[in-house]
This record gives C-alpha cells, structure tokens and sequence, in this order.
C-alpha cells in the first residue's frame, strides 16, 4: 500500500501532470506534531511540579512545619564553573564546525554551506559569551568573599 501511495504518477494523457499522495504532507507535518506534543507535556509537567508543590507548602503550614525544614536547597556548585565549561565547549565545538565546514567546501561559501557556517558561528558567539559571563561571575565572587572575610575580620576584633 505505501509504495503506490508515495510513488509518483505521472499521467499519459499531457506528460506534464504529477500526481502525489497524501503521505508527503503527513510525513512532512510529522515532525512539528512530535514538537507541539512534546511541548505540551512539558507545559503540563511543569504546572502539575508547581500544583505539587504549593500543596506540599500548604501541608506543611497546617501542620506547623517550618518552610526552611521543607525543602532542602540543592548546591550544583558555582555559577562560574557552569559557565566556564559550558563556554568552553560551546566555542571548542563552534571551532570544530567551522574547520569542518571549510575543510569539506575548500573554502567556498555557497548557500548551504553558508548556513551551516552561521550555525557554527552561533555556537561560537554563544561559547564565547559563556566564557565571559563565567570569567566575570568568578571575578565577583571573589570580590564578594574577599569583602565578607575583611568584614568578619572586623567583627571579631
């Protein structure tokens, strides 16, 4: 059954006439159905975490329970090292795509490998921003601990 409805049929009457099947449009709609599937159920897991949540909160209210004891707060460690990695592999990659790409075009820009070249770009740019964003936070924090142990310092003289 598939075969005849993804052939194409060309009619002998003109020559010119081209018949297609449904299936290309279902095939090509395919995936933007999987992306709005996929959204909703993250729209929906969401709400339903916060629902849980608030009453969890609500529970505990009743109960007496300080909020504090509740939850407890997760440390993945500093926001600089996050960064900082992930600005690291974002330009590596960004790098690789971009030696790559002109390496398989001999350095011919041309339509598709133009965009290809500007995906690997965004990557790069990203990479870099990333890069920065954790240098900086790493330079504040530092300050700010510097700050609180002159601080502590000073308090307990």
């Amino acid at each position: 059954m598939f075969p005849q409805i993804l052939a194409l049929t060309v009619s002998e009457a003109g020559g010119d006439k081209v018949e297609i099947g449904n299936w290309p449009f279902i095939i090509g709609a395919l995936p933007f159905v999987v992306a709005i599937v996929a959204i909703v159920m993250a729209f929906w897991y969401v709400l339903n975490k916060k629902r849980l949540e608030h009453q969890q909160i609500l529970a505990a209210i009743e109960k007496g329970t300080p909020l504090s004891e509740l939850r407890s707060v997760k440390q993945k460690g500093p926001n600089w090292i996050i960064n900082l990695s992930a600005g690291i592999g974002l330009s590596v990659m960004g790098l690789c795509l971009i030696i790559v790409i002109l390496a398989a075009t001999n350095g011919k820009i041309e339509d598709d490998s133009g965009i290809a070249l500007f995906v690997a770009l965004v990557f790069l740019a990203v990479g870099i921003t990333r890069l920065i964003r954790g240098i900086l936070q790493r330079k504040t924090e530092k300050a700010l601990s510097a700050e609180k142990s002159a601080l502590d310092a000073n308090n307990g003289q």
